[in-house]
């Protein structure tokens, strides 16, 4: 099976997960704290059925993101309670802004996390006699994005090494995968105060390709609602969010018709 694709388990339309090079820092909030947590609605029917008594859905992070002049820095923890194994993942990032003829930014950035995975082997059906039950992996995501007025557009390959755990076998591996972020903001009246940004995220990886696509509306920097389409999935993610001086509540909610999951995730953060 795959274990995490990505750094950080469906942080939904925050392209600096995906992108290092990417920052919601600006040069008004030097520093952003961020924690979140998403638990699974799944139907008790579908657990018992497909799930069994090995069912867990325990997924919680902090992250750090902070800007000293065009020097951009991120650290984060994960921690992912899948199935039979639990896994921890520290991360640290840094990226540099290039300002081209004042309107063109271009930014690159790169990140190294350790993935260390605790794997519980009375959980497996299968001979687990070679298996180790503890496992570190480290591994790298590079990134690149150009900015001009509204227009976004980033590059970025992330578990470049595309190591496995489980003594380098196919039940754990890091997929490495290639992300193509495009969006752009449109400012819908005089002041400034409405924009609507649709967005495209192209991903490629050893044993798929997929792409979602979807929008974001933002209203007076105070609030914000949004809708995902991700569609190797089928899934749909609407999200809701706000901001009053300096402190973010958001909240996600998605549902994959195809598994009859549902999540909810909900982030709590401060910019300063």
């Amino acid at each position: 099976m795959q274990a995490q694709t990505q750094l950080l388990y469906d942080q939904y339309n925050d392209i600096s997960f995906y992108n290092p090079a990417v920052s919601n820092v600006d040069m008004e909030h030097h520093h952003m704290v961020q924690a979140w947590s998403h638990a699974a609605l799944s139907p008790r029917d579908y657990r018992s059925h497909f799930e069994t008594e090995a069912y867990e859905d325990v997924d919680v992070g902090a992250r750090y993101q902070g800007r000293i002049g065009h020097n951009i820095f991120s650290a984060s923890y994960h921690y992912d309670g899948y199935s039979f194994f639990h896994q921890h993942t520290v991360a640290f990032g840094y990226g540099y802004e290039f300002i081209i003829k004042e309107k063109h930014k271009l930014s690159i950035g790169g990140r190294v996390q350790v993935n260390f995975c605790d794997i519980m082997p009375s959980k497996l059906s299968v001979q687990t006699e070679w298996l180790k039950s503890f496992q570190m992996t480290p591994d790298i995501d590079l990134g690149i994005e150009y900015r001009l007025r509204g227009l976004h557009l980033g590059l970025s390959v992330v578990n470049i090494a595309g190591n496995s755990a489980a003594n380098n076998t196919a039940l754990i591996t890091y997929e490495r995968r290639g992300y193509l972020n495009i969006s752009y903001d449109f400012l819908l009246d005089k002041g400034k105060n409405v924009m609507l940004s649709p967005h495209l995220l192209f991903y490629y990886g050893q044993h798929s390709l997929s792409a979602e696509f979807g929008m974001d509306l933002n209203l007076w920097k105070y609030a914000h609602v949004g809708y995902t389409f991700r569609i190797q999935e089928m899934r749909h993610v609407a999200t809701v969010g706000m901001e009053y001086k300096g402190f973010l509540l958001d909240i996600a909610v998605d549902a994959a018709p195809r598994t009859y999951k549902q999540r909810l995730q909900v982030m709590l953060g401060y910019k300063f």
